[in-house]
């Protein structure tokens, strides 16, 4: 009895072994759930309807809620969850400065290591790089800032798409004579848009992309130099060109009168790729010109987005596969093509199903890329250089008798007074 007792007892433990490891799976198979933080709100559709059914049909084991933020609330809101211990599993990471702090205040997981980074080169990853050179965050699109033009209006007036400076003050002084449309959709209500749109996207044919921006880095340059301001006459030289009451033009109000038919030119950024082609306007898009002809193109790419590891998450292993899938070709491809306008910085080839997203990027062949002028170390002070070419560029469209060698001056100044390599320039 005894024997049998110890032997039925025996079968007993093994059963119930043998039936903890069915069950055992079971509840591993219990998906983890992570959070993505993003500032776009915009974007809420993309990633519930297209990408992150993507990635959880490829990774069963893991879903990913998006929860987004208002754009001008995000960096307060991600900072006040991380300082008290929580925050979602993955950041949504800004560019350059406000990433650098990130940062150093500890609140990204350093990513070294991490299985497709590889498909990145270092002026790819170089907006989320850290001080100490590791990456920081997986980048997932840049944007683009050129030039849309009205195809009908240029057919019209037997206009041709121009190359150089001048060509293009000849193609916008022909609009302006003609009468009947609006050279440029450009107003001045919202002073970020001259900088970005204006400024930035022309300008590196005058400063040689980052020959000038690395140069205001290191010191060796400064923004009184006649490059810089030879970039923001040519700039100024758009206030002839102008729809009238453009004081009070806000963007909303520029990309609406050009998808109205009234004006030829639109200086926008990729992003508003479906906002200029709703009316179903014939639209083409043209790359800022060069200062004269043969010169080395330049172009606008903006790292826009990355992702990044919140080193507090409970889901550490799982967070890591997500960003893994990210830096890869299916994301690239699926992210793209659901939000036009913005541009995979992978070293792999990806296809745009929007004919004008591909214009734009094919605008990339054969240019020089360099990220916007200031947001990198030059407005990580007081004041703050992207914040006063705002600011300035401002005066300059609405103050006639402003100079370009008075903004470039006191742009200088304000740097000078905060920015080590800048002091005593």
């Amino acid at each position: 009895m005894h024997s049998t007792s110890l032997r039925a007892k025996a079968a007993g433990i093994a059963l119930g072994a043998l039936l903890a490891g069915a069950a055992g799976p079971a509840l591993a198979a219990d998906p983890v759930t992570l959070t993505l933080g993003s500032w776009r709100t915009e974007d809420i559709a993309v990633w519930q309807d297209k990408v992150l059914p993507a990635f959880e049909a490829a990774h069963p084991g893991i879903k990913v809620e998006f929860a987004a933020t208002n754009t001008n609330e995000y960096n307060a809101a991600i900072q006040s969850q991380i300082e008290g211990g929580a925050g979602p599993d993955l950041i949504t990471c800004r560019p350059f400065d406000v990433n650098a702090e990130w940062i150093r205040r500890g609140y990204l997981a350093k990513l070294d290591g991490l299985a497709g980074l590889e498909n990145f080169d270092a002026t790819a990853k170089a907006a989320w790089t850290g001080a100490d050179g590791a990456s920081y965050c997986v980048p997932v699109a840049a944007v683009l800032a050129g030039f849309y033009y009205n195809i009908d209006i240029f057919q019209q007036l037997g206009l041709k798409v121009p190359a150089t400076s001048a060509e293009f003050l000849a193609v916008l002084q022909k609009i302006k004579d003609d009468g009947r449309y609006t050279p440029l959709s450009v107003g001045s209500a919202e002073a970020w848009q001259l900088a970005y749109d204006g400024l930035y996207s022309i300008g590196p044919a005058y400063w040689k992309g980052e020959d000038g921006r690395l140069g205001l880095i290191e010191g060796s340059k400064k923004l009184t130099d006649p490059d810089f301001v030879a970039a923001i006459a040519a700039l100024k030289a758009w206030t002839a060109f102008l729809p009238k009451g453009q004081e009070s033009l806000q963007y909303a109000d520029m990309t609406q009168l050009f998808t109205l038919g009234k004006a030829a030119i639109l200086p926008d950024g990729s992003w508003n790729i479906n906002q200029v082609t709703a009316t179903g306007l014939k639209v083409g898009v043209f790359a800022p010109p060069v200062v004269k002809a043969g010169d080395q193109r330049y172009m606008q790419e903006m790292p826009d987005m990355a992702i990044g590891l919140n080193p507090a998450g409970k889901h550490q292993d799982a967070a890591r596969t997500f960003l893994t899938w990210i830096a890869g070709k299916e994301f690239q491809e699926v992210y793209v093509n659901a939000a036009p306008g913005f541009f995979a910085m992978s070293n792999q080839k990806v296809q745009y199903q929007n004919a004008l997203a591909q214009e734009f990027a094919d605008l990339k062949t054969g240019a020089k890329l360099t990220p916007r002028l200031a947001l990198d170390r030059l407005s990580a002070g007081t004041p703050p250089l992207d914040d006063e070419i705002w600011r300035l560029l401002q005066v300059m469209f609405t103050t006639p008798d402003t100079t370009p060698e008075q903004v470039a001056k006191e742009l200088q100044a304000g740097l000078s007074s905060w920015y080590k390599p800048q002091m005593g320039q």
